[in-house]
């Protein structure tokens, strides 16, 4: 079908999924690129009449169309999502953790990568539903697995573009973030920007506010990497310091929205 896809995976691709990546690479004269598949992605969105506000069937519908398969495929080639990767995977190398989890890690890539880059070190991939292929792929790595939930005292949890897909990323974090144990960390890498259908324009207003809030949250920021922001648990979390930034920041929202960034980022910073 394509070099992207190796015959192992092929064979635990459906016969319908196939069929409808077929018709994406020949849509597009092979693998499409990012753009495309942005494109590709708000299909189905449409289609199903998702609506950002109501999280109903349909939302889950979404996420289970092939979409996804072609998503995590094309993040297991594409330079730059490498490379974002490879940065994270350095990071959690130095860390020298003994647990590890990635919480919404999709097809496992970066997860794979910390296990062969830590292999004294036991890392999770908390995803609900994973594909066959992935599960496959994953097994080849053997101290990764999936898992359908977090269990607690992990070393590091991250968590890289979930919270724009979430109705309440603050409560999510907060929740998620209870599985660390006192001195964790939690590298959280976020896209609050309407790039495609399914990042959640209620998330927008965290783009300049993120860190701000999960700081007030009882996370220590430590600073970044790649393009992500590492958190340090210490002691109990706050999540009604958080919500009192997140109000502050949606009001702010409503003024700094169509703003330049170069204009809201500083604003936001300064009056959050």
């Amino acid at each position: 079908m394509t070099p992207w896809i190796a015959p192992d995976d092929l064979a635990l691709i459906s016969a319908d999924e196939q069929s409808w990546l077929a018709g994406v690479f020949e849509r597009f004269g092979g693998f499409p690129n990012l753009e495309q598949v942005w494109q590709v992605m708000d299909e189905p969105w449409r289609d199903l009449d998702c609506d950002p506000e109501v999280m109903d069937d349909r939302i889950g519908a979404y996420y289970s169309h092939p979409v996804w398969l072609l998503n995590g495929l094309f993040i297991e080639q594409d330079p730059e999502s490498l490379e974002n990767r490879r940065q994270f995977t350095d990071w959690v190398a130095q860390q020298n953790p003994r647990r590890v989890a990635d919480f919404g890690g999709g097809f496992g890539g970066l997860a794979r990568m910390i296990g062969e880059a830590c292999p004294d070190a036991d890392v999770e991939v908390i995803e609900p539903h994973p594909h066959p292929a992935a599960i496959a792929r994953t097994e080849r790595t053997r101290n990764v697995r999936y898992s359908p939930g977090l269990d607690k005292d992990y070393d590091i949890l991250i968590a890289t573009d979930v919270f724009e897909h979430v109705p309440d990323p603050l409560a999510l974090a907060a929740e998620t973030a209870m599985a660390l144990k006192s001195g964790g960390r939690y590298l959280t890498a976020n896209c609050f920007r309407p790039v495609i259908l399914c990042h959640l324009p209620q998330t927008f207003h965290f783009r300049f506010s993120w860190d701000k809030a999960m700081s007030a949250m009882g996370l220590v920021d430590e600073g970044k990497v790649g393009y992500g922001q590492i958190f340090v648990r210490q002691g109990d979390l706050n999540l009604d310091a958080a919500r009192m930034i997140e109000e502050r920041s949606k009001r702010l929202w409503r003024f700094t929205q169509h703003l330049p960034g170069r204009i809201a980022g500083p604003l936001s910073k300064a009056l959050v």
